[in-house]
């Protein structure tokens, strides 16, 4: 799978034993049907492979499959709600975090095994949508599920577990998640949906799919809009506050302190609403002294940031979709999709950022003089104090930020026959998604211009940092010091492929070898357009960068074949060669299914897989204020500006893996369905960006670091490295019965769980690290939870239906504290559902269904962090109850 390409014939020869492994269970599963009958069965394409079979669970790799009725009777309302169910869903970005999703809040997006959000691939009806221009924290780019489809046109969605690169390439390492739409949808339907949080949150959604079948077409139209309302931190702080790891002592109200005093203590101006208490009053929840034992001696305010931000965030989503098929003739169809999506999401955060720029207060202040006397700064060289503060704190209103994102998609292809079983398809398809990104800062150099008297229009107009002096800061000091950070950024994705696929030849034992054979040709393209403050740095906490274009092409070839060896056994193999700008890889997979009765399947899979840097890594330059501690400043804390950007004397290497799966699934003859699966990934060459905190503890001296005269950093520049690795194991379990009641109806009890083994790291700064049950906030890892699992209990008679679910997630360690534990978790979602009677001469009645997700209002577990709880784990929004009504025609 390297790049240079060494070794290719060992695994090719290993990908064509591969192909026969992946995907043999399609042969068997004809096989079998033909034995209980000589019925024409429906040959379809199913995810995992691209030979023809009948059914999905025929695959010799781990699939699951989440229906519409199952999307349904979670309650489901958004992609969201459904991510956070998926046991094999390891530290996705789900919900809207302000504070540790800060450039890609407003979006959703998957995390198979725990291996990063770009290391699953995400697919609409089997082919790549472009990835987002909004990034993690770590520059990943990943598919934004909020953008992707409208919910009411999704028919399924299918999750292969094992890498899955020698079918589909790059980022499908974890596996590949796969929509699948009701493209040949005929009538109308419409779905309506409350939901109410008892915080204070309002959802509505609405949905419409409207089909049309004539003899040779079809076209089906379906549109979703959704509309909540907020819940803010504060709604919940008797939850979340005393592990809300946000106190600040950039404060409003602030400080000032000249450290170029007299010998001694530097001087400090404390605000006297702090030292005599009156600000705890004036600002009730939001200001406070640490507790006793820990506060500042000179009495200072701190500020709570994490008041600020929201549990459940204001949003409004619109998704809309076309698709229409012509048949020319009997073997050639055209087929077409256009997707379009508008979404925005509105944050709150605290009402300006901590001053990180120094700014000074000169001696001739009013406000130093009236707390300090005449001579505030006596014997100081400068005069002058530092601020430490925000322009905007305690008091003020949250800020508001909208994040918009716009994105389209278009496909065009052509599928027909060639000859007896041989079939092809060719597509092209473009996605564009767009991203605005705009919020208030404080330009550096007006707040300094402001503090020394000379801001206003006739330049004699002080900005007052004195709670007291508040009245006297008119609006067009503060429009003055304030701008508007901000950038816009589009990503865009081409993608023309083609395959064709049909029997090879048939073996001596008159079984059919099948084969498929495969290219693409796909442009990703990443463009960043800040705006002048922006360019030019002027911001003091949100920083900016240059703008940049940049796009990286590959080209691919693929081929599979499913090999029945015997009667029993099916064998899968497949090879995949992507050729990129900087990097070539290779890649085989192997699968073997075994069903030695029909009660029994064993299946196993091998493969390597890849996920190459994203052009974000490569190409972006993003600028940020940080602050460390400098060996070389006598361990004090500076404040530097941190380009981080790819190294252009280092490429990025593309990361590699290799998955093992061992399973089975037995069908029992009194209806009882049980499926284990061992499942192994080991994943190297981990792209991780330097932290400059790291560089100048281990390397004060690098060429990466700038420094002034007075040998204090000023710019550190840090690069995304291969540097990581990754190797974790586990079990994944189900099991489902179905048990007559008679009269009663039909209980269905359901089992589906993860259980983690080993979730082991090689961080690049701190070594071997036993990630496993931590929260992994100290090195490139995500949260990892040994056990989720959930519980079902499914009841249907005629008309009623309701269902119970438990669903469970076990403790970990928190290493942002010591001997801190994450409580395990246990949530009730509960539905029931009746299906009414026809009404007004309509074939069927409306089907109304009532809900509650959450059930107890159990609040998630704490976690020492900025908001009090792990976002990437649980859900923290308590007791949310739901009505739908559905209503076909």
């Amino acid at each position: 799978m390297e790049g240079n390409n060494k070794g290719f014939t060992r695994k090719f020869s290993l990908s064509c034993l591969t192909v026969a492994m992946f995907y043999g269970g399609q042969a068997l599963a004809e096989e079998q049907a033909s034995d209980t009958g000589n019925e024409e069965v429906e040959r379809i394409l199913v995810t995992g492979s691209f030979i023809k079979g009948k059914v999905q669970s025929a695959s010799a790799s781990p699939i699951t499959t989440v229906s519409e009725d199952d999307i349904a009777n979670i309650g489901a309302t958004s992609v969201a709600d459904l991510v956070n169910t998926l046991t094999v869903n390891t530290g996705a970005q789900i919900y809207s975090d302000s504070f540790e999703q800060a450039r890609s809040v407003g979006t959703t997006n998957i995390n198979l095994r725990g291996l990063g959000v770009t290391s699953t691939l995400v697919l609409l009806n089997g082919r790549r949508q472009t990835l987002s221009p909004a990034v993690t924290e770590n520059g990943d780019q990943f598919v934004d599920l909020s953008s992707l489809v409208p919910a009411i046109a999704v028919q399924r969605v299918d999750v292969l577990k094992d890498g899955a690169s020698s079918l589909y390439g790059s980022d499908a390492v974890a596996g590949v998640v796969n929509f699948i739409t009701r493209d040949e949808f005929d009538g109308l339907e419409y779905n309506l949906n409350y939901q109410n949080n008892e915080y204070g949150s309002d959802e509505v959604s609405a949905g419409i799919i409207i089909g049309e079948e004539t003899e040779r077409s079809n076209l089906v139209f379906s549109f979703n809009h959704l509309t909540r309302s907020s819940v803010p931190n504060s709604e919940r702080r008797d939850d979340y506050a005393d592990n809300q790891d946000s106190w600040s002592g950039y404060s409003f109200p602030g400080k000032v302190i000249a450290f170029d005093g007299p010998p001694g203590p530097p001087i400090k101006l404390i605000d006297p609403a702090c030292t005599s208490g009156e600000a705890f009053e004036m600002y009730p929840g939001l200001v406070r002294r640490k507790p006793d034992g820990e506060h500042p001696s000179d009495g200072s305010c701190q500020l709570n940031y994490g008041y600020y931000g929201d549990i459940i965030a204001e949003a409004e989503q619109t998704q809309a979709m076309v698709q229409a098929n012509y048949d020319f003739s009997p073997s050639l169809t055209l087929f077409s999709e256009v997707a379009v999506a508008r979404n925005k999401t509105t944050i709150h955060s605290t009402p300006s950022q901590p001053q990180l720029d120094e700014v000074r207060v000169p001696a001739y202040h009013p406000d130093a003089i009236e707390v300090g006397g005449a001579d505030p700064f006596a014997g100081s060289a400068s005069n002058t104090g530092v601020l430490f503060a925000r322009p905007r704190g305690a008091g003020s209103p949250a800020n508001e930020d909208e994040k918009k994102y716009q994105s389209w998609r278009y496909q065009l292809g052509l599928r027909g026959d060639l000859f007896e079983s041989w079939s092809w398809e060719a597509a092209f398809t473009n996605s564009v998604n767009e991203a605005t990104n705009s919020r208030l800062d404080v330009i550096t150099a007006n707040l300094q211009t402001a503090l020394n008297g000379q801001a206003g229009e006739n330049q004699d107009q002080f900005y007052h940092w004195l709670s007291s002096s508040q009245d006297k800061n008119t609006p067009e000091i503060y429009e003055f010091i304030f701008g508007e950070f901000g950038y816009e950024a589009v990503s865009g994705q081409t993608v023309f492929d083609g395959h064709i696929t049909g029997d090879l030849f048939d073996l001596p034992s008159g079984d059919t070898v099948g084969a498929a054979f495969g290219f693409q040709h796909r442009e990703d393209r990443l463009k960043y357009d800040f705006n002048e403050l922006s360019n030019e740095l002027a911001f003091n906490f949100f920083g900016g960068g240059d703008d940049f274009n940049s796009s990286q092409k590959v080209w691919a070839v693929f081929a599979e074949f499913s090999v029945p060896v015997t009667d029993t056994l099916n064998m899968q193999l497949a090879v995949r060669y992507e050729d990129f700008d900087t990097a070539s890889t290779t890649d085989p997979k192997i699968a073997l299914l075994w069903a030695p009765s029909e009660d029994l399947s064993v299946r196993a899979s091998w493969g390597t897989s890849f996920r190459v840097a994203t052009v974000f890594q490569n190409d972006s330059q993003f600028i940020t204020p940080q602050t460390a501690n400098d060996p070389l400043a006598g361990g004090e804390e500076v404040t530097f500006i941190s380009l981080l950007t790819g190294d252009p004397d280092k490429p990025l290497k593309p990361q590699e893996s290799e998955a093992l799966n061992l399973g089975f699934t037995w069908f029992s003859p009194i209806g009882v369905t049980a499926s284990i699966d061992y499942w192994s990934f080991d994943y190297t060459d981990f792209i991780t960006p330097e932290t400059p905190a790291a560089l100048l503890n281990t390397d004060p001296d690098s060429e990466q670091i700038e420094r002034n005269v007075a040998g204090e950093a000023v710019k550190i520049t840090t690069y995304y490295r291969n540097a990581g690795s990754v190797q974790t194991d586990g079990i994944d379990f189900s099991f489902s019965s179905d048990f007559a009641l008679g009269d009663f109806g039909q209980l269905k009890p359901v089992i589906d769980g993860t259980y983690i083994l080993n979730y082991d790291l090689d961080d690049p700064n701190l070594g071997k690290i036993d990630g496993l049950g931590n929260v992994n906030d100290e090195n490139f890892g995500v949260s990892t939870v040994q056990l989720r699992a959930n519980l079902g209990l499914q009841w249907l008679n005629e008309a009623h239906s309701a269902n119970a679910y438990l669903r469970y997630i076990g403790d970990y360690e928190n290493d942002n504290e010591d001997n801190a534990k994450v409580d395990s978790w246990t949530k009730v979602d509960v539905q029931y559902s009746y299906q009414m009677q026809p009404i007004f001469g309509i074939d069927s009645g409306p089907r109304i269904t009532l809900g509650a997700l959450n059930l107890l209002d159990e609040a998630a577990p704490t976690v020492r962090n900025s908001i009090g709880y792990d976002a990437t784990v649980h859900d923290p929004r308590g007791r949310m109850l739901y009505l739908n009504v559905k209503q076909s025609f």
